[in-house]
């Protein structure tokens, strides 16, 4: 006769209670600072990246109080002189790719509309009925009005998803000054992880029991060098792509090709959906001319992330960056 289940204690299903509650309130947390866990994270990774830097310098005799801020200087100086030497052109190339983009929209919902995924950019009919006696419009007006509705149907809800989406996964950046701000607290997160690193992880060892801080200190050794060489290799990998996508892009004559290159390669610290988002205007552009032209930037968007995947980032990775 097999032994009878055990019975369930009211004192365990109130603790199973209180334990998912816990967890559910941890994660809504969370998810309300998630702006400000973006920006700490941001800050600490490059912070260990800032103290790589710093390390090198002390070998010179420089005190790291000092070689923390000019390494931050020297790469703020670094990412204003190259805006200053590519601005004009992505100025220009921004406002061309401002122009060609709806263009393009309509010419992949011209498309969309000759195959059965019309249904996706068709706004749904509205069905209103005339009172008896209703003056009725001209004839000529009323598929002018519809037409302009297509027209004016994806591009209007492809702008709205993208801004929604926008605020709702970095809401940190939905306005000028919120992004300055966040930058600039990047940088100075970053300075004083990278001047002072050990004060900061032994002021974390504290929050540990004392049994596990052998343990806790090896791993978090582990997780730096692992940060620090995953932010490099994406770095150098954000490079790659940007310029191979511009290079190519040239290649084919695309309009607006530097532009859409600074793009790839931006994107590109994204994984899985920054590639994809984009080669959407770089295709929908190339579809202004022709789908030939289309096809042939969809392939080389796809040959550069086989490219990333299997060799430019596992190369990097590989080194002791």
């Amino acid at each position: 006769m097999a032994d009878a289940a055990p019975p369930i204690r009211s004192r365990d299903v109130v603790r199973t209670l209180l334990i998912t509650a816990g967890v559910f309130i941890v994660l809504a947390l969370f998810w309300r600072a998630r702006s400000v866990l973006l920006v700490g994270f941001l800050g600490v990774i490059g912070g260990l990246a800032v103290a790589r830097a710093v390390d090198w310098l002390e070998r010179f005799h420089m005190k790291r109080g000092l070689a923390a801020p000019l390494v931050v200087m020297l790469f703020t100086a670094l990412l204003v002189a190259l805006l200053a030497l590519l601005g004009p052109s992505l100025k220009e190339q921004s406002s061309e790719l401002t122009k060609e983009l709806p263009r393009a929209i309509q010419s992949i919902e011209r498309w969309l509309n000759r195959t059965p995924a019309r249904v996706l950019v068709q706004p749904p009919a509205a069905t209103t009925t005339q009172p008896q006696g209703a003056s009725q419009q001209p004839s000529g007006q009323e598929p002018q009005k519809e037409e302009g509705k297509q027209k004016a149907g994806m591009g209007s809800r492809l702008a709205t998803e993208m801004q929604g989406l926008g605020r709702f996964l970095f809401p940190v950046l939905s306005s000028t000054f919120s992004a300055f701000a966040a930058i600039l607290i990047i940088l100075f997160v970053a300075m004083y992880v990278g001047a002072s690193p050990r004060v900061y992880r032994k002021g974390l060892m504290h929050l540990i029991p004392h049994r596990h801080r052998g343990s806790a200190d090896e791993t978090l050794t582990i997780l730096g060098d692992g940060l620090r060489r995953w932010l490099m290799a994406r770095l150098l990998a954000m490079l790659a792509i940007g310029a191979i996508t511009t290079l190519g892009l040239l290649a084919m004559g695309v309009k607006a090709a530097i532009a859409l290159g600074v793009l790839a390669g931006l994107l590109e610290f994204v994984p899985f959906f920054g590639p994809i988002v984009a080669a959407v205007p770089a295709i929908g552009i190339a579809l202004v001319e022709s789908p030939q032209k289309a096809l042939a930037v969809a392939g080389l968007y796809l040959v550069i992330q086989q490219l990333e995947g299997n060799l430019i980032t596992p190369l990097l990775l590989e080194k002791r960056l």
